[in-house]
C-alpha cells in the first residue's frame, strides 16, 4: 500500500505552502496537504482534522504545523506511523513568545495585518529568496487566502498550546528538518532533536524559515526518503 504523508502547514500558510513539495514527491508517497482551520486551540484543530485522515498515516507539520501535528500525535498516536517536525518545536509558548504574540494580535484589530506581514518577508526568508518575484508573489497571494481572522485564531491556538516534548520519545521514526538561515527556529532551538531516541536531524542549506516553498525539491526528497525507509 502506498504510504501517506499528511502535511500540516504553518503560520499566515494554507496549503499551497507545500504545491511544490506535493509535486515533487515520488509516486510511491501520496502526499496530502490540509489547511488549518480558524480555530483557536491546537487542539481544536486536529480534532477537525482527523476526519480527513487516513487510518494509518506518516505526518509532517512545519512551524505552525508543528504545533498541529503534537495535537494529532496526543489524540490518535496509535494512527501516525511516524512524525517530522519541519522548523519547529514541540515545546510550549515562552512569555517572551506570547507578549510578541500579543503585539501582533493588537495589529490586527488595528487593520494592520497584510502591512505587517509584508514587512516580515525579509526575516521569514533567505536573503537570495528576497529577489525571486515569483516566489513573493505566491506568499503574498497564499497569505492574502489565509486572512487576518485566521491568523488571530492560530496566534491564540500558539499562545494556548501545551509544552509536548515528551511525546517525541523514539517509539515512532521520527525526522527534525531545519534550515540553515531560519530566524525563528535557530539550530539552537532545533538542539531539542538530540534529546529524541534515534530521530533523523537534517539542515537544508540555502533557505530561511519558509523551507516549503524556498527549496521544495530538497525538501521533498528528504521526507519522502524517510518515509520509505520507515
Amino acid at each position: 500500500m502506498t504510504p501517506s504523508l499528511v502535511l500540516i502547514p504553518g503560520l499566515n500558510n494554507t496549503r499551497a505552502v507545500f504545491d511544490q513539495v506535493v509535486s515533487e514527491l515520488p509516486p510511491d508517497v501520496l502526499g496530502i496537504a490540509l489547511d488549518n482551520p480558524a480555530l483557536p486551540s491546537v487542539d481544536e484543530i486536529a480534532q477537525a482534522l482527523l476526519p480527513a485522515l487516513p487510518e494509518r498515516f506518516w505526518l509532517a507539520g512545519f512551524s505552525f504545523g508543528g504545533y498541529v501535528a503534537m495535537a494529532l500525535l496526543a489524540a490518535v498516536p496509535e494512527r501516525v506511523q511516524g512524525i517530522a517536525m519541519i522548523c519547529t518545536s514541540p515545546a510550549g509558548e515562552s512569555p517572551a513568545a506570547a507578549a510578541k504574540r500579543q503585539v501582533a494580535l493588537e495589529a490586527v484589530a488595528q487593520g494592520r495585518y497584510f502591512e505587517m506581514i509584508d514587512a516580515q518577508a525579509a526575516n521569514a526568508f533567505h536573503p537570495d529568496s528576497l529577489g525571486n518575484e515569483a516566489l513573493m508573489a505566491a506568499r503574498k497571494a497564499m497569505v492574502r487566502d489565509y486572512g487576518a481572522a485566521r491568523f488571530s485564531a492560530h496566534i491564540r491556538a500558539t499562545m494556548s498550546r501545551p509544552d509536548r516534548s515528551t511525546l517525541l520519545d523514539g517509539r515512532r521514526p521520527t525526522l527534525i528538518v531545519s534550515s540553515s538561515h531560519d530566524q525563528a527556529f535557530t539550530p539552537e532551538v532545533m538542539a531539542y532533536a538530540k534529546a529524541i531516541p534515534g530521530a533523523h536531524q537534517v539542515l537544508i542549506h540555502g533557505a530561511g524559515h519558509l523551507v516549503p516553498m524556498e527549496k521544495p525539491t530538497e525538501l521533498a526528497r528528504t521526507l519522502a526518503d524517510w518515509v520509505l525507509a520507515g
